[in-house]
């Protein structure tokens, strides 16, 4: 029997989402390009992406847990690449077009690699958006999520959780050097692992499988690989903050009460727009701050907002939507079921077994569209390739 749908991850969506765009409008914004001038104020904590992708992972266990990993990959990758590729190549036409000289460096070449999602891969490449970072790195933890859903179980699935945050920081040094490593380390985003594993441990804990002392010392490890991969102790505190939310939301009541209810529209309507207002919000907001810089600090903050707000809808309504719609009820195969083995679309995730705990604290699967993958980093300087930028992004 059905439930009714939670409000509380739509807040947390919308306020971590509010928190990305605050810092890359306050000061990711004006630290790139000192034509923007200074900002009514600066918000520089560097906490709302990561939030949105612990989110993500907590909603790829609750959809995994049905026990249909090849519909759940197929379902993902419908919503996050026809945005994402619209996305981009309008982000690259408008900076070709609109931007001032000097903004933005990029040929096809670029845009092609961007598209690819080959970004990361390749250090002399341009990013058409660094927003766009965490693209790439959200599909290798799908993928993975998908093809281990039916293999890790029991004591083998939590040992994977802590080798997520060991691993990556034993090979941290040894990535730093140019070479293989370091290219598999940024391809695949390692340095982002402690994201997924808080994700997944949250969710196991909210279904009784993992208990309160594990968690805690998982989420106290999982932190300081965060602040030692991004050396910002400020950010990661606020993601701590942040993370008291999550697991309020994931093991507490609906957050149903008369503030939020007398919202429940709004809330609802920009919680489904996120994931467009991701894609879009960054370079073409610093074009939209700089034709209105005359107007003011306040006057630049409010463009950049509903600039975002604006082309995020118009993404979602008549790209991403419709894209999904096609793309998971056409009746002929989808892509990834010829990608994926008979075995993986036959396998019951282990995920899923838990028939024997009465109470679940999991709220419904919710659609990628939900802002699962908004996350943006930093942008700290105008037009480098990602090697110059790569250890600034949080």
């Amino acid at each position: 029997m059905p439930t009714q749908r939670r409000i509380n991850w739509d807040v947390l969506r919308i306020a971590a989402v509010l928190c990305v765009l605050l810092q890359h409008a306050t000061h990711a914004g004006p630290s790139a390009h000192s034509e923007l001038g200074s900002a009514a104020f600066v918000f520089s904590l560097e906490f709302g992406a990561s939030t949105l992708v612990v989110i993500s992972a907590f909603f790829a266990c609750a959809s995994l847990a049905k026990g249909e990993p090849a519909r759940f990959l197929r379902n993902r990758l419908a919503r996050l690449v026809p945005a994402y590729v619209v996305a981009a190549t309008f982000t690259y036409t408008f900076l070709r077009y609109a931007a001032p000289e000097g903004w933005s460096p990029m040929g096809p070449r670029d845009l092609l690699f961007n598209v690819l999602m080959l970004q990361n891969w390749f250090p002399d490449v341009h990013v058409v958006d660094f927003s766009y970072w965490t693209l790439p790195v959200q599909v290798t933890g799908f993928v993975a999520g998908a093809l281990l859903a039916s293999r890790l179980r029991g004591r083998a699935l939590k040992v994977g959780l802590w080798a997520l945050v060991v691993v990556p920081v034993a090979l941290r040094d040894a990535a730093a050097d140019p070479g293989v490593l370091q290219t598999l380390f940024n391809g695949l985003g390692m340095h982002r692992a402690q994201l997924f594993a808080i994700g997944v441990g949250i969710w196991l804990w909210s279904r009784g499988r993992l208990g309160d002392r594990h968690l805690f010392a998982l989420l106290t490890a999982a932190l300081m690989a965060q602040s030692g991969h991004t050396g910002d102790f400020e950010s990661t505190v606020g993601l701590g903050v942040a993370l008291i939310g999550v697991c309020a939301a994931a093991g507490g009541r609906d957050w149903d009460i008369a503030p939020v209810r007398a919202l429940t529209r709004p809330i609802k309507w920009l919680a489904g727009i996120s994931y467009g207002v991701y894609l879009v919000h960054q370079q073409i907001g610093y074009v939209v701050m700089l034709r209105v810089a005359a107007l003011g600090p306040w006057a630049q903050l409010a463009a950049f907002t509903g600039a975002a707000v604006v082309l995020g809808w118009l993404l979602t309504k008549y790209v991403e939507r419709p894209a999904h719609r096609v793309l998971t009820t056409s009746r002929r195969p989808a892509l990834v079921g010829l990608l994926l083995t008979a075995r993986l679309h036959s396998a019951q995730s282990h995920l899923g077994s838990v028939g024997a705990v009465p109470f679940s604290r999991a709220p419904l699967w919710r659609p990628v569209t939900h802002a699962s993958t908004s996350a943006a980093a930093p942008l700290t300087t105008g037009d480098a390739p990602l090697s110059a930028v790569s250890a600034q992004l949080r």
